[in-house]
């Protein structure tokens, strides 16, 4: 009996499965919870949001950009963060601090993170 079942991967291939089955009657679970998967854009927003705060006092109008920034960061917290609504809000966000020019460069980071999610 020299079958063999099992999972090929050749090449320059890179795998990062969490659990992986073959064969027949093959299982795999997983009960691992991804609770750091957002870790680098929660760091990056909340740097943009204590920037943004410490703004509002003198232009209160930058309240919205900051309210937009909470509503995204609840987002991410949540266990299945919704990519479109993400994505709203990171553009609710923009448009409201886009008077501030040296934040642009972090609402872009935070975009290019957003944009790579699955």
């Amino acid at each position: 009996m020299n079958e063999n079942s099992g999972i090929y991967i050749g090449g320059n291939a890179r795998v990062q499965a969490d659990a992986m089955a073959a064969g027949p009657g093959a299982r795999a679970t997983s009960n691992k919870s991804d609770t750091g998967r957002y870790e680098d854009l929660h760091a990056q927003l909340d740097a943009l949001l204590v920037e943004l705060r410490k703004l509002t006092a003198a232009d209160p109008g930058l309240q919205e950009a900051v309210d937009a920034g909470e509503a995204l960061s609840q987002e991410l917290q949540s266990p299945n963060p919704e990519t479109g609504r993400l994505i709203g809000l990171l553009h609710r966000l923009g448009a409201a601090a886009e008077k501030v020019g040296p934040l642009a460069t972090a609402i872009a980071s935070i975009a290019t993170g957003i944009n790579a999610l699955p």
